[in-house]
């Protein structure tokens, strides 16, 4: 017993903790760097991103098409002052509308920074993929 006690807490100290690394890309507002993910299937990228409000903090997953400049929300959390969740928004209309990435808005930043973070030029990126 007194094994795998210790046993457990030697697993316990040494797996990683899976941490938000937030970077500021614009005013206000942050991408998480660890959540950025590739999804093959789509080809596109998902990340959270946060904003932070005056009276609250916006967290939204988001779903990015870097060939067609396009993103959709996939999951948008907001949460009060001491980071309790007020309310849970998850779009449940079919197909999850995209929408074109407007210039000069927060889009436009969240897209600039997925595409920084991947660090692939996007010519390579269609290549690779064989997008049409």
């Amino acid at each position: 017993m007194r094994k795998l006690f210790i046993l457990l807490i030697l697993l316990s100290i040494t797996l990683p903790a899976a941490a938000a690394e937030w970077v500021k890309i614009g005013n206000n507002l942050y991408l998480d760097k660890t959540s950025v993910r590739y999804a093959p299937k789509n080809r596109t990228y998902k990340a959270w991103i946060k904003e932070i409000k005056p009276k609250e903090t916006i967290l939204y997953f988001n779903e990015y098409n870097m060939k067609e400049k396009e993103w959709r929300a996939l999951d948008k959390v907001t949460l009060d002052n001491k980071n309790n969740i007020k309310k849970r928004e998850i779009p449940n209309h079919v197909g999850l509308n995209w929408f074109n990435v407007v210039p000069d808005t927060n889009s436009a930043l969240e897209y600039s920074a997925i595409k920084k973070e991947t660090q692939i030029p996007l010519n390579i990126l269609e290549k690779e993929l064989h997008i049409d």
